[in-house]
Parts: C-alpha cells; sequence; structure tokens
C-alpha cells in the first residue's frame, strides 16, 4: 500500500512503468491505482493503457482541485523477473527524456520499479523525487 507520508511531499505526478502482465496492476501504478479510485485500471479497461513494449501515455488527473501528471511507460511482455527489471532500467532514460519533453517536474519515480539506484544522474535536476 501507498505510504501516507509520500502523500505529504510536494508533487504534481508520478513517472511509472507498466507491463503487459501486470493485471492486477503492481508497484507505484497499483499502489496509485488504489489511492485514485481505480483510475488506471478504468484505463486499461478503456484500453488506453495496455503495457505493451513502446506504449507512452501521458495521464492528467483532476484531484481535489488540483491536476496530477502521470506518464506511463511500456516494458512489453518480459519473459522473467530479470528481464522485467532490466527492460524497466533501460526505459528510465527514456521516460527523463519523455518528462522533458512535456515540461513535467516535481514528480515521483520507484526506484524499485526502475530498478535504478538510489541516486540516478539527472533525475534531481529535473525535480524527480525517488521514493523506496
Amino acid at each position: 500500500m501507498l505510504d501516507p507520508a509520500l502523500l505529504e511531499h510536494p508533487f504534481s505526478g508520478a513517472l511509472l512503468v507498466c507491463f503487459e502482465d501486470d493485471r492486477p496492476l503492481r508497484g507505484l501504478l497499483g499502489d496509485l491505482d488504489w489511492r485514485f479510485n481505480g483510475h488506471f485500471t478504468s484505463l486499461m479497461k478503456q484500453q488506453l493503457l495496455t503495457g505493451e513494449s513502446g506504449e507512452i501515455l501521458y495521464a492528467p488527473l483532476r484531484w481535489n482541485d488540483q491536476t496530477l501528471h502521470f506518464l506511463i511507460l511500456g516494458g512489453g511482455l518480459p519473459d522473467s523477473t530479470s528481464r522485467r527489471a532490466a527492460i524497466a532500467h533501460g526505459l528510465f532514460d527514456e521516460a527523463l527524456r519523455k518528462m522533458d519533453e512535456l515540461g513535467l517536474s516535481a514528480l515521483i519515480a520507484s526506484r524499485k520499479d526502475w530498478n535504478i539506484p538510489q541516486e540516478h544522474p539527472g533525475a534531481k535536476e529535473r525535480g524527480l523525487w525517488l521514493v523506496n
């Protein structure tokens, strides 16, 4: 479940990764889905979010009189847990580029989901807050 302390940090959205076999949703995406009443599950049911390799979905959400920005990258269908981690790690730089293109900052991202170290070059400069 989403750490309540996380919601006290000022953020404007999240950088997320989704795989085709994420049913139910996992990681930070799953935690946020629960917190936001199944918003991302609804996107999956509408086939707007599939987790396919190369998928990039910008999904803003109005919540409590503010707009939250969610950038979700699809990782495809990995054949193993280690392959999943490698794909996510490789997608992270692409996610940062898309974040720049959209002018997004003050986002959160899960180190565990993206398989990245404690500090990642470029994350801090973009206002990206790395959690867990």
